[in-house]
């Protein structure tokens, strides 16, 4: 709920359009005016210029389709060996077909191993360990490497300093596709409108979803660089056959401009950058409990309190909730920490004193 529960506007604007014409398919020429808006609003706010919006119902859907994309990409460009998957422990990319297979969280496969084939899983944190595996692999198999700048599910883990910078620049040197996941990172969560333009990274497709509309309305999207688009694009490309029922739903997509002209309105990245730093300093306050390990947090409005016990972090997120703080419990036993951009000074303050009560009761 990037911009906060309750908002008249989102809803207005949701209603006014179905009432007028709530949804109709983006497949082949025709779409609907709010989509392609929303479109166009989506792109001038991205971090690459030019870049053109595939929309999706959904964060799952858009990794499903930046892994055909990616794959069909290199088919068009003639080297159609070039199909291997690069993805890092503790990521997680959705729960469809092509997210499970690239699930760095070991339980988000268990029972099903990869069910896309050629994925290979690197270490989170190690540029140099990326960088030699690829090579090992060789530029002339590897398709594309997806990474969560920021990783949300898998813990909140801040990558060291540069790493980003190092594998962005690996794979624009040996013709990987960089594949930026801000499902989780987008729209203002990372103190800018995502971790990509605050990194500089200026992915080749990037994946969105949750932020997109607040949560208010099911939507996702690729953002695709002129690069790779331009590719599909060509007269001898064909058709790209897929695509979603609801990809582009204009009521989804009203609630999607509307949440993005409040973003703007309000400066919600900016507001962000300006108090992640208290942010950080209240949520690490918590270190002193016996309960807490390790508070992780340093980017916008993103934190992990890693509990001594991994075991416990259910039953902790438990007595939190009931102390009257939201959080939930993930992978390697830490709460995920990520409130409204909209959240003031105040209530950064409020929240880590109910944090406190939770895991002291």
């Amino acid at each position: 709920m990037n911009v906060g529960h309750g908002r008249k506007e989102i809803g207005e604007a949701m209603a006014a359009q179905a009432s007028n014409i709530a949804s109709y398919s983006s497949f082949g020429e025709c779409t609907t005016a709010p989509t392609i808006e929303l479109a166009d609003m989506v792109a001038s706010v991205s971090p690459v210029p030019d870049s053109k919006v595939f929309f999706t119902s959904g964060g799952s859907d858009s990794i499903d389709t930046a892994l055909k994309m990616s794959r069909r990409y290199w088919t068009l460009q003639g080297k159609p060996s070039k199909k291997v998957i690069v993805f890092r422990e503790n990521g997680y990319h959705g729960m469809h077909a092509g997210g499970t297979s690239i699930a760095g969280i070991p339980p988000n496969n268990d029972g099903y191993s990869e069910l896309v084939e050629d994925v290979v899983r690197v270490p989170w944190d190690d540029a140099d360990e990326m960088i030699a595996t690829i090579d090992r692999i060789g530029e002339e198999n590897i398709a594309a490497f997806f990474c969560e700048p920021i990783q949300g599910a898998g813990g909140v883990r801040i990558p060291p300093d540069l790493y980003l910078q190092t594998v962005r620049k690996a794979c624009a040197e040996r013709n990987i596709l960089f594949v930026a996941d801000e499902v989780i990172n987008g729209f203002g969560r990372c103190g800018d409108w995502f971790a990509s333009t605050r990194y500089g990274l200026q992915p080749d497709l990037m994946t969105v979803a949750k932020g997109l509309t607040s949560g208010y309305s099911p939507m996702g999207a690729v953002i695709a660089a002129p690069s790779v688009w331009e590719t599909f694009y060509a007269p001898s490309a064909g058709v790209w056959r897929h695509g979603y029922t609801y990809g582009g739903h204009a009521t989804a997509a009203a609630a999607g401009i509307a949440n993005i002209n409040i973003m703007m309105r309000e400066q919600l990245p900016a507001h962000v950058a300006r108090l992640e730093d208290k942010f950080a300093a209240a949520l690490r306050t918590l270190e002193d409990l016996d309960v807490v390990s390790e508070v992780r947090t340093g980017v916008g409005f993103l934190g992990g309190i890693q509990m001594a016990d991994p075991n416990t972090a259910p039953a902790m997120y438990a007595k939190c909730r009931d102390a009257g703080v939201i959080s939930r419990a993930i992978w390697g036993g830490a709460l995920q920490v990520a409130p409204p951009l909209t959240t003031t000074d105040a209530e950064i303050d409020e929240m880590v004193a109910l944090f406190r009560v939770g895991l002291t009761s």
